[in-house]
């Protein structure tokens, strides 16, 4: 009888080895479209972006929310870094203007956070200091920021 010997077919393994990365490649890319909230802005996953009726709400849901925003401000649009100090806030007041605790100062730091309800702009236009905070009027809303340096150099 004949001896017969098996020889592998070189086609085999390539096509397994381009089926299973091509799987590989796919799970990946859904696990990764899975995670995350979707922007392509790396730092968006180390924020906590919230809304408010009213700042009484905003400080009792959040300790970072600052202890001088009036509990009767209303409209209120907030956004947290969770790996840092910097944060943002927009609100209005009864009266229009920021609280007494606020004194009218030079900005301190810049506003690192994004929103698009915060304007770009708002950096050139601020004139008051809520403590660590730096903020400006603009068409009748008040916008503040605080940056993560300026807070721990406050902490000393």
């Amino acid at each position: 009888m004949p001896r017969t010997t098996h020889r592998p077919n070189p086609r085999r393994p390539r096509a397994a080895r381009t089926t299973l990365c091509a799987l590989g490649a796919a799970a990946l890319a859904a696990a990764l479209t899975a995670c995350g909230s979707g922007s392509s802005n790396p730092f968006d996953d180390h924020q906590e972006k919230s809304s408010y009726k009213d700042g009484a709400a905003a400080k009792s849901d959040r300790k970072s929310v600052p202890r001088w925003l009036p509990d009767d401000a209303t409209d209120i649009d907030y956004v947290m870094s969770t790996t840092g100090d910097d944060r943002i806030i927009k609100f209005t007041t009864p009266d229009g203007t920021f609280p007494k605790q606020c004194v009218k100062g030079e900005p301190q730091g810049k506003p690192r956070l994004k929103a698009d309800w915060f304007p770009s702009d708002v950096a050139s236009k601020a004139d008051m200091n809520c403590g660590t905070w730096s903020g400006a009027r603009v068409d009748g809303t008040l916008y503040a920021w605080q940056d993560k340096d300026v807070a721990m150099k406050a902490r000393g």
